[in-house]
């Protein structure tokens, strides 16, 4: 089976990550996406995340239509998950199984500083959501000899410029998401009071 993992702290989901789900999984042929909501993002240690039952929650409600699967392996890790361990556990899971890596253009350029990434290039496709004004030349460029990635694919971006950072300003401020996250989502941060 060819697998999409995506993951992300989804703090809120939103409409672009359902749709570049939709869309990875048709242009790639994939036979099922997993979401994966990070548990203690390593990334994002100096910054506040919403708690991970809400932040679960909200991808649950996001999906509940779709046939998008959601796994909490990572929210049910007590310790820090890097993705070269993400990958490493649904490989064990799913031995026959050829693994696809859904990340943005942002965060491939940064990744030779992740933990073990030269690892992490070995064990799957790189899936890059690439931003109108992404240079894919000079992504590609960071990686030399040994270390440039086998297999990547570049996708357009489909995010419409949403962010969870926006989103979550937007509610702060008090202005309308409707049109940004999927009516259940909203259901769910109005009925928790999230991001006020």
């Amino acid at each position: 089976m060819k697998t999409g993992l995506f993951g992300g702290t989804f703090d809120p989901i939103h409409n672009g990550h359902v749709k570049l789900a939709e869309f990875a999984k048709n242009r790639l042929e994939l036979d099922r996406i997993i979401f994966v909501p990070s548990g203690d993002p390593p990334h994002k240690s100096d910054k506040k995340v919403t708690g991970k039952a809400h932040r679960l929650a909200m991808v649950q409600a996001a999906l509940k239509e779709s046939e998008a699967e959601i796994s909490e392996w990572e929210m049910e890790r007590e310790a820090k998950s890097y993705s070269v361990d993400l990958v490493k556990h649904f490989k064990k899971e799913f031995p026959e199984d050829t693994f696809y890596f859904i990340i943005g253009a942002d965060s491939f350029r940064d990744l030779p500083s992740w933990w073990h990434y030269r690892e992490l290039l070995e064990l799957c496709t790189f899936v890059v959501v690439s931003r109108p004004d992404t240079d894919e030349d000079d992504l590609l460029s960071r990686y030399e000899g040994t270390e440039k990635p086998p297999r990547v694919f570049f996708l357009p971006d489909l995010m419409m410029d949403i962010s969870s950072t926006q989103i979550r300003e937007r509610v702060k401020a008090g202005k309308d998401i409707a049109k940004l996250v999927p009516e259940a989502v909203l259901r769910y941060i109005n009925d928790h009071g999230l991001y006020r």
